[in-house]
């Protein structure tokens, strides 16, 4: 079995190798699924990510929920803490850098609990078929999806991030549905 380390440099060296302007478009085939999706229709309350270093770009989600007139919010980063605090987002003009230079909402803006949280759009380095997810090592969502037991869990990520089994721990949390650039998979 491949260590998570290992599975990590491999996603992370197969999404990096995508040139930009295939990036980017396979980045609005995910978002278009995801928008037309019955999930995304029906939530209210959508935490989205800030999309960096070749991530699949969530800009376009975030801006047609926002015109759906949904609460959106997105993830501050506590590094001391080891967590997320979840913050609503009404304009993408608000956003600055903060951890890890992932651009972020004010700290003032309100705050919302996870229970709270109708759907998650979760980022992450590497997927399974049986909805196992790998992320960037620190723990943050695993201990986010702990708290958000209610919210469809649902992964954005590009086809090259797909591996068949991924080494999963008992507290990993699978995600429902994850959407590449190729359609929707719903796990059982």
């Amino acid at each position: 079995m491949t260590s998570k380390q290992e599975l990590r440099k491999e996603a992370l060296l197969r999404r990096k190798s995508l040139p930009l302007e295939e990036r980017r478009e396979k980045s609005k085939a995910i978002i278009k699924y995801l928008i037309q999706s019955p999930f995304f229709r029906q939530a209210r309350r959508i935490l989205f990510y800030a999309s960096f270093d070749h991530e699949v770009e969530t800009w376009e989600g975030i801006k047609v929920a926002l015109a759906q007139g949904k609460e959106v919010y997105l993830p501050r980063t506590n590094i001391k803490e080891k967590r997320l605090s979840l913050h609503r987002l009404t304009d993408l003009e608000e956003l600055t850098p903060g951890a890890y230079g992932i651009l972020e909402p004010p700290v003032q803006n309100p705050k919302i609990d996870p229970e709270a949280l109708d759907l998650i759009v979760c980022p992450g380095v590497a997927f399974d078929l049986r909805g196992g997810r790998l992320g960037y090592g620190g723990g943050y969502y695993d201990r986010l999806l702990a708290k958000a037991q209610k919210a469809k869990r649902v992964a954005l990520a590009f086809e090259c991030q797909i591996f068949e089994t991924l080494p999963l721990e008992t507290h990993d949390i699978r995600m429902e549905v994850i959407i590449t650039e190729k359609g929707l998979k719903e796990i059982l």
